[in-house]
Parts: structure tokens; C-alpha cells; sequence
């Protein structure tokens, strides 16, 4: 990219950020503080007084669209449905849309994609499920949050289920881990189903526990990588323990999976496991952190938070939409962003965080139409994915592109949160300030059916609800057409528009 193309862009920017400062109450806020609806609203809200945090205002209509459809769907909204959703006046319109994006396939698609990343689905090293296994295990994940299955039953099949990791694709729970001794097994467990890091437990508690896993065993078969996960043999009844001390007796079915999976689910960290990693996904930070440590001496900052949604996730019989619901409609999902880091850890500040690589990979190809190309370490048959496929859908961990490893996609190599790195870098602002193959990508937002025979200001206006999901400001329009009129080359300076839009914190950003 030439300089020149860079100084104009360079200053109209610097206006916009500006302009977007000094209306920020009115573009991301309303005059009115959060409305305290339920229990679980006054659980938060009682914290808050304790903290002496006052109570937060209430996002603008085009935040929280924007926000719904980045959070549960793992998408940006269309410009109409944005503009639908800030011009009406329905009074229930986001509860209305939170059982909308919840009942949708963007929901099963994003949130397989979150749960893929915590169930290591990855065919090549160090996970070597192959691709065969990979994606029935993907699809298994995706039937659980399609058919709002239990997770306690859902949890059950992983842990208990014998057969081909080609045909059962829930044994796939065993295969996924890069160390399958019983001691990598049990670290598996413990940190999936309940939050714990067993590696910091007392050596005893670790020896103890691991005895659950003793008797699982892999062997091959004629077809090629395919492999068959059984119990090597049943055991007597005896007692073992989870971590923390509680003791579990093995039935006379002899099998410990079976009796760690019924002590798991009667576990109070079962719940509480789910609940705050569901919490860390809408948030970006969990009412335990880490959100995958729970331990005695790691307390949650807001403990009557965790066990109100711990208590209501039991009750509703391990609802896992029901719980996504109530945190999608909850005060502190509806607040503003920016009121300090006292207000963010008590959850009276919406946290601001960069997109994932996926979703923001997807994001830049909806906008201009042009699909991502992905890779795999080993060209594989399912290496090749359609032009259509979303980059969120990707089953496979092994599959990835430079732009996704820069952006800070998991490896999917341990399954703990901290995999994902959404922090942006110096790296990053250099790809997105200066690749040309991502300036040519965005010049062809411009030639979108809907955009192409608009007069520049209609396609100024438009151009905004895509990228932002709100029209722009008097100020920013001002600017913004004022420099379209002086400017020589107009195409340019409309491309220029685009990369400017793209490299916003308003963009880049949940918020």
C-alpha cells in the first residue's frame, strides 16, 4: 500500500476516534442504569453495593445487538438486522432476541467451536485423533447443544462409553489427550468436568484419583488409525477418592469410570466447573480465575453469584441454553463498558476484549465476500473445506491458516481456557494496518449488490451499520464527506473508508 493512501485514512481516523469520544455516552450507553429484574440481578447487585460501585447504566440499543449476535452466534449482525433491532420499540425485543440467537444454528456453530476447543478436538499432534474420529466427535458436541441435552447425561456418555473411535464418537474423550496414561486421563477428567488442575492437588489426592482410570484401555483394529477404547477389566468394590477427599465406592459393576461419573455430577464443583467457564465465555473473565482452577484457596470474587447460577443450573436438570439465557439477560451482561477495573472484576462493567481469530476471520469474510484458505500440517481428505463453511465450524484444530495462528486460535493441545489468546499485539496491528491481500479483500465490500449504485452518503450510512451496527455520527459524516469531496480519487478514498472502519477498536472489539 502506497504512503499516500495511508496519510488520509491516518487523519480521518483520528477524527472519527475523536468524534466517537466525545458522543460515547450516546452511542454505547442510555441515561438509564441497569433495571434489577431477578434473583440473580440482585445477587450482583448486592455485591456492587458492597463494593461501593454504583449501579451501571444500561447499553445502547446498537451495543447490545451487536453484542447478542457477537457472543451467542459468533457474528457481526447485517446492517438490517441491527437496524431492525435498534428501531424497534418492542419492549421485549432482546429477550426476544437472546431465544432467537439461541434457538439458531450460529448458536450450535460458535458454541461446538468453544466446546471443541475444551474437548481437544484435534487430529495431529500431540492429539492424534485423525480426521475420521474428528469429526464425528465434532458433530457428537454440536448434537449436545442442538438437542439442549443434559450436560450431566451428556457428561456421562463421554466418561462411560466403550467402542471405535471412528463409530462411538464419544470414547473420543479418552483418545483426545495427549498423554493416555491413567494419569493423563485423570488430569483430563478432573479438569474438564470439574475444574480442577489435579497437578496441584497433594501427590496422595493425585495417586488416589487416578485409580478411576487404571482399567481404561486402546487397541487397534485392521482399519487404519482407527482405535477401540474399553475397560481392560471390571474391579471389585472398593473405595477411591476425589480430589478434596471424597470418598466413592465402586459398584459391583466394577467399573470406576461409571462410579467417577455419578460422584462427578453429585460433586458441587460440577456445576460450578460448567457455570463459570460458561461465565469466562461471555466475559472474558470468570468469577473464579482462572476459570479452569477452582480450588479451596482460589476463591470466586462474588461467591453467592457462582452458587446462584450453580443452584439454578442443577434445578432447571442441567439446562445448558437455560443457563446461557440467564446469563445473556443478566445486569451485568446488559452493562456499559469502560467503568474501571473495580467495576469489570465485580461484573458492573462489560469487559472489553478483541474478537476471536475465528470470528474475526469471519467477520472481514462477510463483509467483503471472500472466503479464508485454511491448511493442515498433513493434507488429509477433510484438509480441503468448502469456499461456504464458516472459519467458527472448523472441526478439525490441526486445520488453521497463518491469520488464525497470528490472532491467537488454541492449539487445542490441553483443553484449558488459556489457550485462546485474545489480547491483541503489535503483530496483529501490523497485519491489519498493512497487508495488501486484506486492503484488496475490503476494496470489495464496495462492489456488494446492495452498496454498489448508493450515493456516497447512503453508502457512508450503510457501510457503518455493517462494521458497527449503528449509523454514524453528525461529526463523523461531516468528516468523512467532507474529505470524499476533496478527494481526487474517490474509489480509493472509499476502500480507504473500509480499512479504516476494520482497524477501530469499535471493530475489533466486543464492548
Amino acid at each position: 500500500m502506497r504512503l499516500k493512501h495511508l496519510l488520509l485514512p491516518f487523519l480521518l481516523c483520528l477524527a472519527a476516534g475523536a468524534t466517537a469520544a466525545t458522543a460515547e455516552q450516546r452511542l454505547y450507553a442510555k441515561s438509564t442504569p441497569v433495571a434489577i429484574e431477578d434473583r440473580l440481578d440482585r445477587t450482583l447487585a448486592d455485591d456492587w453495593k458492597r463494593n461501593d460501585i454504583a449501579l451501571p447504566h444500561e447499553a445502547s440499543d446498537s451495543v447490545m445487538v451487536r453484542r447478542l449476535y457477537l457472543d451467542l452466534a459468533g457474528r457481526l449482525p447485517t446492517a438490517d438486522e441491527a437496524r431492525a433491532y435498534v428501531n424497534s420499540k418492542a419492549p421485549d425485543k432482546r429477550t426476544a432476541l437472546i431465544d432467537k440467537l439461541l434457538a439458531s444454528n450460529d448458536f450450535f456453530d460458535y458454541w461446538t467451536m468453544h466446546w471443541c476447543d475444551i474437548l481437544r478436538v484435534k487430529s495431529e499432534f500431540p492429539i492424534n485423533l485423525w480426521p475420521n474420529a474428528v469429526y464425528g466427535y465434532q458433530r457428537r458436541i454440536r448434537q449436545f447443544l442442538s438437542t439442549n441435552e443434559p450436560y450431566d447425561h451428556f457428561a456421562r456418555a463421554l466418561l462411560t462409553t466403550n467402542g471405535s473411535n471412528f463409530r462411538v464418537p464419544e470414547v473420543n474423550f479418552y483418545r483426545a489427550t495427549a498423554d493416555r496414561t491413567p494419569a493423563g486421563l485423570a488430569k483430563a477428567a478432573a479438569l474438564t468436568f470439574l475444574g480442577i488442575r489435579l497437578e496441584k492437588q497433594p501427590e496422595k489426592e493425585q495417586q488416589t484419583f487416578i485409580a478411576f482410570f487404571k482399567e481404561v484401555g486402546f487397541k487397534n483394529t485392521k482399519e487404519w488409525k482407527e482405535e477401540i477404547v474399553y475397560l481392560k477389566k471390571r474391579v471389585p468394590p472398593h473405595k477411591v477418592a476425589l480430589p478434596g477427599g471424597t470418598e466413592v465406592m465402586i459398584p459391583d459393576s466394577g467399573d470406576p469410570r461409571a462410579a467417577f461419573a455419578e460422584a462427578a455430577v453429585a460433586h458441587p464443583y460440577f456445576a460450578r466447573a460448567l457455570v463459570n467457564r460458561v461465565w469466562y465465555w461471555f466475559f472474558g473473565l470468570g468469577i473464579v480465575n482462572e476459570a479452569d482452577d477452582l480450588r479451596a484457596d482460589n476463591p470466586p470474587v462474588n461467591p453467592e453469584l457462582l452458587d446462584e447460577l450453580a443452584d439454578g443450573f442443577v434445578k432447571s436438570g442441567y439446562d445448558f441454553r437455560l443457563l446461557c439465557r440467564r446469563i445473556a439477560n443478566s445486569a451485568a451482561y446488559r452493562t456499559t463498558p469502560g467503568s474501571g477495573e473495580k467495576a469489570e472484576q465485580h461484573f458492573a462493567s462489560y469487559p472489553v476484549r478483541r474478537l476471536d481469530a475465528e470470528v474475526l476471520d469471519d467477520a472481514i469474510r462477510d463483509l467483503s465476500g471472500t472466503p479464508s484458505k485454511y491448511s493442515s500440517v498433513i493434507p488429509e481428505p477433510f484438509t480441503f473445506i468448502p469456499p461456504e463453511a464458516r472459519t467458527i465450524t472448523l472441526a478439525d484444530g490441526s486445520i488453521s491458516g497463518s491469520f488464525l495462528i497470528l490472532f491467537g486460535r488454541p492449539a487445542r493441545d490441553s483443553g484449558t481456557l488459556d489457550e485462546r489468546n485474545d489480547s491483541i499485539n503489535s503483530s496483529q496491528r501490523l497485519k491489519l494496518f498493512n497487508s495488501g491481500e486484506l486492503y484488496r479483500r475490503l476494496g470489495r465490500v464496495l462492489q456488494r449488490p446492495e452498496l454498489k449504485k448508493l450515493p456516497f452518503p447512503r453508502k457512508l450510512e450503510e457501510l457503518y451499520w455493517m462494521f458497527y451496527s449503528r449509523p454514524p455520527t453528525d461529526d463523523e459524516a461531516d468528516t468523512i464527506l467532507n474529505a470524499h469531496r476533496r478527494a481526487r480519487k474517490k474509489w480509493n478514498l472509499q476502500q480507504d473508508i473500509c480499512w479504516i472502519l476494520l482497524n477501530s477498536r469499535e471493530f475489533l472489539y466486543r464492548h
